[in-house]
């Protein structure tokens, strides 16, 4: 009878313990998806004469010290305008201060742009970014400068260059902006008169145009507002030459460079000399890029099926 009993406590103990299990969440809460979102910034926006030792970001939960994507700091996150280098970002658990490396100067007009890449303990990334803009003296230019830079190379929109607006005559000190995804930008609040406007592909993001960098400048001269547009290419003082040949038929050479040619300076035959192997110079008949030869060869390919039709 013994077994009988251990068995049939074991069986109730059981019966006990399934009547008192009930499926629960995992302690904590439910996992936290949301990015971090900004709370408070000082100085106020639009606010003037103020006097500030840094601005602050401040947010709803601890933020990262390490950015996500290609950022490697946090001051690669922030572009402040005008400004005489990096500005100096320090991080303070739910906040970021802003400062410029040799302090705010005095009657300026400051815009401070946090860009999309801050994230959370958990990874959670912001996807957009904030801005906020205040004056050390009693007004804010109603000045505006927006345009869009090219990669000209790859015929597309450079996103995230670094564009700068030099005041003639002053190589250190830039308003400053960055392009969106599409190639866009606005720098506001600077002095009316003249200025060289530079767009760099800042591939390493250090704020500097190095050797082997897509950049372009232009000049303009700003009353209230303007526009611009910037065609970034890697400057050299090396011309194109050739890196190679093909035959295409018996009539064509297809002769390929080393670099890309500029589309506004027109090229003859007087650009080429090809020479048979007794140095006896070739004739040509014509000079093609390469979208007019596909064309060519479009209408020539066209009108030889029509022939082959008619037959």
């Amino acid at each position: 009878m013994r077994p009988a009993r251990t068995i049939a406590a074991v069986a109730a103990a059981s019966a006990a313990l399934a009547a008192c299990a009930t499926v629960q969440a995992p302690p904590g809460g439910p996992e936290d998806h949301a990015p971090p979102r900004i709370v408070a910034v000082t100085p106020d926006t639009g606010r003037t004469n103020v006097t500030p030792k840094e601005a602050v970001f401040r947010f709803d939960e601890v933020v990262n010290e390490r950015p996500s994507g290609a950022a490697a700091k946090l001051d690669q996150l922030i572009v402040l305008s005008p400004s005489d280098g990096s500005p100096r970002v320090d991080w303070h658990r739910s906040a970021l201060t802003v400062r410029p490396r040799r302090g705010f100067r005095k009657n300026t007009a400051y815009t401070i742009t946090l860009l999309p890449g801050i994230a959370d303990l958990r990874g959670n990334v912001m996807k957009t970014g904030a801005s906020t803009f205040f004056s050390t003296g009693p007004t804010i230019p109603a000045t505006a400068l927006r345009g869009i830079v090219f990669d000209w190379v790859a015929g597309k929109p450079a996103a995230g260059a670094l564009v700068e607006a030099f005041a003639r005559g002053d190589t250190t000190f830039a308003w400053t902006a960055a392009t969106d995804s599409i190639g866009r930008f606005e720098i506001r609040a600077f002095p009316s008169g003249s200025y060289l406007v530079r767009a760099i592909v800042d591939a390493n993001h250090n704020r500097e145009l190095d050797p082997r960098e897509m950049f372009d400048t232009v000049g303009v001269a700003i009353a209230d507002s303007g526009r611009v547009e910037l065609l970034a290419f890697v400057h050299d003082t090396i011309g194109p030459r050739i890196d190679r040949l093909a035959v295409e038929d018996s009539v064509t050479l297809r002769v390929e460079l080393d670099k890309p040619l500029d589309p506004a300076r027109t090229r003859t035959i007087a650009n080429f000399a090809p020479l048979r192997a007794d140095s006896t110079p070739v004739p040509i008949a014509a000079l093609l890029s390469d979208s007019a030869f596909a064309a060519d060869r479009a209408a020539r390919d066209s009108l030889a099926a029509a022939r082959l039709d008619s037959t």
